[in-house]
Order: structure tokens, then sequence, then C-alpha cells
């Protein structure tokens, strides 16, 4: 299996308790959440895709500041070789405004997916099939939207794993 991009609601107490642990614990204590039944909704593969299809860049450098880019890998960065971010509660209304903004139709008009493949982002599958990649891109952008929108309605935080 690839790398793929979970987003896992949490409260206060588990999001300080989560920045206090070491690195190297923070995989494990997620996917003790998950395994928990902690709200979790999972984006698979097309993190970068989608992140590059709203920013025209890579995960791989996100863009401070950006809502878009914040959407798909948090506002705030964990330390550590893998990849943890969050969003805390009462940022979530900037970034689901700017999600709700985006003319996904639009903009899945417009793509041309040979640039995801000259700009190497994850998964290598921008060859295969454009209408499908659009699907998928479109579903992956329904779910990014739903998990916002379910973290600010629970009044929770979203934390982002990448791994």
């Amino acid at each position: 299996m690839g790398i793929q991009a979970a987003y896992t609601q949490v409260d206060e107490p588990t999001l300080d308790r989560l920045v206090t642990l070491p690195p190297d614990e923070l995989a494990d204590a997620l996917e003790a959440l998950e395994t928990a039944d902690a709200p979790t909704v999972y984006l698979d593969k097309l993190w970068d895709g989608l992140h590059f299809l709203l920013t025209g860049r890579s995960a791989s450098t996100p863009i401070d500041g950006d809502p878009l880019s914040e959407a798909v890998v948090g506002v705030h960065v964990f330390e550590g070789e893998d990849y943890v971010g969050c969003t805390e509660y009462d940022e979530l209304p900037g970034i689901i405004a700017a999600l709700e903004a985006v003319d996904l139709r639009a903009v899945l008009a417009t793509t041309r997916f040979e640039a995801f493949a000259a700009a190497e982002v994850y998964p290598a599958i921008w060859t295969e099939d454009p209408e499908r990649l659009g699907a998928e891109l479109a579903e992956a952008f329904g779910l990014l939207l739903g998990v916002h929108r379910a973290a600010r309605a629970a009044r929770s935080h979203l934390v982002v794993s990448i791994l």
C-alpha cells in the first residue's frame, strides 16, 4: 500500500496530549485513535494530487497561509520524520469557506494531468484515464470538504497524518 492521508477529529485534551508526545510516538498514537473509532476520513493516495489541483504545487511544498493548501496538509506541523499536521477548531471556518468557493467543475474542466506527471505529483498515475482521474479527485475533494465541515460541527480539531 502507498502513502495515504488520514484526517482524524480530536478534542482539546487529545490534541494537547499529541502535542506533548515524542515525535517517534505520534504515528502509533494516531493509529490507536483510529482503532478506538475516532472519526477519521482517508483520502488514500490522492492527497498530493488534490493539493496540486487546488494550489498548482505538490504537498511536499505546502503554502503557509493558503487555506486550500492547509485544507490538505493542516495549518500546524508536528516535528518528526512522519508527516503530521493539525488544524485547530477556530481555523476551520476560513478553510471551509475557501473550499466552498472552489468551482470544482470549472477547475477540473481545465485540468491537464500531464502537468501533474511533469511535476511528479504522488502517486505516478497521472497518465491514466483523465475522466477517471477527474472523478477520483472530485470524490476526494468532497471527502476533504466533508471532514472539515464535520470537525467544525463537532467542535473538534482535525489532525492530518500522511504516512
